[in-house]
């Protein structure tokens, strides 16, 4: 059996983390998809695809889970919501299940018959992507909010000073 967990993972935190434990305990193998590939230095999105699959790989191989059961892959976003959950089948490997804590992603996808499992575990206040990269950007403690893996290649990339140039732009590179 496969489990798919899915999102923008800017960036990947302790909660996207404790999932991936969680669907490796429940299923054979895990896809984490990276979705709004197209997407990057931006508010938002301010890390490449090419980045957070390096950032959730590292993670992986940090907490010294079997990186043959793990498939991270990225894909555009599907602008068709009405669509969404085929082009999820004919974009992955084949999956089993899904996973997520979001109640509209929850809500597509079960229309469209897949299953999909709302994790119990996550604190969605305090792991927040958003909340994270406004500690980043004010330089307060976000360290512990995410895998040492992570941290060390948001340090590498640059990526308190990117965020701190994005947020500061007058070229308003926060907009779709």
């Amino acid at each position: 059996m496969r489990g798919l967990m899915m999102g923008r993972f800017q960036p990947f935190h302790l909660g996207h983390l404790e999932l991936a434990k969680i669907i490796l305990r429940e299923c054979d193998e895990l896809i984490i998809c990276i979705t709004s590939l197209q997407f990057n230095y931006m508010e938002k999105d301010p890390f490449t695809a090419g980045e957070r699959i390096q950032m959730i790989h590292e993670s992986l191989k940090e907490e010294n889970l079997d990186l043959s059961k793990c498939y991270i892959l990225a894909i555009e976003n599907q602008f068709n919501i009405a669509t969404w959950a085929s082009y999820l089948r004919s974009s992955l490997p084949k999956f089993d299940r899904v996973y997520s804590g979001n109640d509209y992603v929850r809500m597509l996808l079960s229309d469209s018959g897949l299953e999909v499992i709302k994790p119990n575990f996550l604190d969605r206040e305090k792991y927040n992507a958003t909340l994270i990269r406004k500690l980043i950007a004010e330089n307060s403690d976000w360290k512990k909010l995410v895998p040492k893996a992570v941290a060390d290649n948001i340090i590498k990339f640059n990526g308190m000073q990117r965020i701190q140039t994005i947020l500061t732009s007058d070229t308003k590179p926060t907009e779709y």
